[in-house]
């Protein structure tokens, strides 16, 4: 077992808290990596006496918002530990990048100590930080030094790890809402600002032109203009055609059989079994407009977004959506993929043909770090060292009967 962090030479203290501080360490880890979080900070706590940690469970204020809680238990601590995994990036760092306007404003000034668990995509606004490795045999002893070193001298301390690296291939850059997203209503397909490059494209889009055109196919895409797409007005109307159906069965079955001729009742009992489906289907089909058009929006957006990422994949650059509003940018590097489409006859149409139809669902895959059948892959060369590469995502969906779980077009 590691020594204690004063194990060698002179005992370590930890400073003492200053005017407003209530803690001396904040700390953020996924609910996956609790146990091991724990045990880290109870032998911490053993091991340098008078160390405040701050633990979401124990210290956050019954009945507050969850975002109000972190940013307020980040002002009062010294420092900030964050236990980085693939499970802490999905879900812990989603409530830090939720207001990064106030988290970056915080986290600018308290001194950030990453601890690298498990292997993940290290997030953007973290990548420029050295980080401690776990699995390192000196880790527990260099995290007590840490923890002992004021503040302002943390930032010259921390040991000389290798860095996150800023950009790699599979890295989630953005999440970029449409205009009005907050108001804008279900059945309208939002519209995407073209006015500047967002900054987290700017490293690897230079061009602002290629920008807009992307973004501009998609701004193409037309809402609907039917009055179905109001609740108000689809909901009654399919309910009034369902009803309708079966008042017209009913009446022809109690008055219209009792007292025809035969002839008539042939002509009525025909006329009732065409009519009372139709209105029961075309009633139906009202009730599930919004359903019905959603698909097939959803389809028309992902071809639009297929041929944005057209233009986008030679900057190794990719977006998709999986919804009318949001869209998900992300760097892939597809020269690999690109050359083993084009070993085969028309390669690089057949690659062209691939971005149109997959290049949106697996795009939202690498955002999402989620890939539905990612076992069949394995043992199957790619070119991604985290997820399936696209040549591989667009294998097995071509193979799969159902895809890979998610829509291609």
């Amino acid at each position: 077992m590691d020594p204690g962090p004063g194990d060698e030479g002179a005992a370590l203290a930890i400073s003492p808290l200053r005017s407003g501080e209530k803690f001396h360490l904040f700390v953020s880890y996924s609910s996956v990596d609790a146990v091991w979080t724990r045990g880290l900070i109870g032998r911490l706590e053993d091991d340098l006496p008078g160390l405040r940690v701050c633990l979401h469970e124990r210290d956050f204020t019954p009945g507050r918002n969850v975002l109000e809680n972190m940013a307020e238990c980040i002002q009062q601590s010294q420092k900030v530990l964050l236990v980085l995994s693939q499970d802490f990036v999905r879900s812990r760092w989603c409530l830090l990048e939720a207001d990064l306007s106030l988290f970056g404003y915080c986290l600018e000034r308290k001194p950030v100590i990453p601890v690298l668990l498990r292997p993940c995509q290290v997030p953007l606004h973290l990548s420029h930080l050295t980080y401690l490795e776990a699995t390192d045999s000196r880790f527990y002893r260099k995290l007590g030094q840490l923890l002992c070193h004021a503040s302002h001298r943390l930032e010259c301390a921390l040991p000389a790890r290798r860095p996150a690296p800023a950009l790699y291939s599979g890295k989630a850059l953005l999440s970029l809402s449409c205009i009005n997203r907050d108001s804008l209503p279900s059945w309208k397909v939002g519209s995407f600002s073209t006015l500047v490059i967002p900054d987290p494209l700017k490293e690897v889009l230079e061009d602002p032109e290629v920008y807009r055109h992307a973004l501009g196919i998609l701004n193409g895409v037309r809402s609907p203009r039917s009055c179905l797409r109001y609740v108000g007005c689809r909901v009654p109307l399919g309910i009034f055609l369902i009803v309708l159906s079966l008042m017209a069965f009913v009446l022809t079955v109690v008055l219209g059989l009792q007292r025809s001729p035969p002839a008539e009742r042939f002509y009525l009992v025909s006329a009732t079994g065409f009519f009372c489906p139709l209105l029961i289907v075309l009633g139906v089909n009202a009730l599930c407009w919004f359903r019905r058009f959603s698909r097939e929006k959803m389809r028309e957006l992902a071809l639009r977004v297929g041929e944005a990422n057209v233009l986008l994949a030679p900057h190794s650059l990719l977006m998709g959506c999986d919804t009318m509003n949001k869209l998900y940018f992300v760097y892939v590097l597809l020269e690999d993929c690109r050359q083993v489409f084009l070993r085969a006859p028309d390669g690089e149409a057949l690659f062209r043909e691939a971005l149109l139809r997959f290049s949106s669902s697996y795009t939202c895959c690498v955002a999402h770090a989620h890939f539905p059948a990612w076992e069949d892959a394995q043992g199957t060369p790619g070119h991604l060292e985290l997820g399936l590469c696209f040549c591989q995502f667009v294998s097995l969906q071509l193979k799969t009967p159902q895809g890979l779980g998610v829509d291609p077009v």
